[in-house]
């Protein structure tokens, strides 16, 4: 049995990567925040406008929703790339950047806060 044994700074790369990983799921988890948030607010408040029969006009419900998830959305865009240029220049390929479960758990709330932000936009009813 052959000792295989890491070097410092084969270590202190790959601490780095974990340590990105983290800030790129805080991302996720701050993001997911908002855009549930946003649509909820949304949500609840256009129901209540309906059942009231009434018209908020000073702050509609659409607005406030795509104001909260504009804010979970856009930061998630950028802590992906923030994640990626790291990884790039840690000299990782195209491939492991990208095929990372923390990259593709990122990709996947920023689908879905786009596609829920765009439902809001042209009242697509998707939920």
């Amino acid at each position: 049995m052959t000792d295989v044994k890491i070097t410092d700074n084969e270590l202190s790369m790959k601490r780095t990567l974990m340590s990105s990983e983290r800030t790129l799921l805080s991302w996720v988890r701050t993001s997911l925040s908002f855009i549930s948030f946003g649509f909820t607010m949304y949500k609840v408040l256009e129901s209540i406008a309906t059942k009231l029969s009434m018209s908020i006009d000073v702050l509609q419900p659409r607005h406030l929703g795509l104001l909260f998830m504009a804010a979970g959305t856009i930061p998630l865009a950028v802590g992906m790339y923030q994640y990626y240029s790291l990884v790039a220049d840690l000299g990782k390929t195209v491939k492991e950047a990208i095929f990372n479960p923390s990259f593709f758990l990122a990709f996947i709330v920023l689908l879905l806060g786009i596609t829920l932000f765009f439902d809001i936009i042209f009242r697509w009813h998707l939920l």
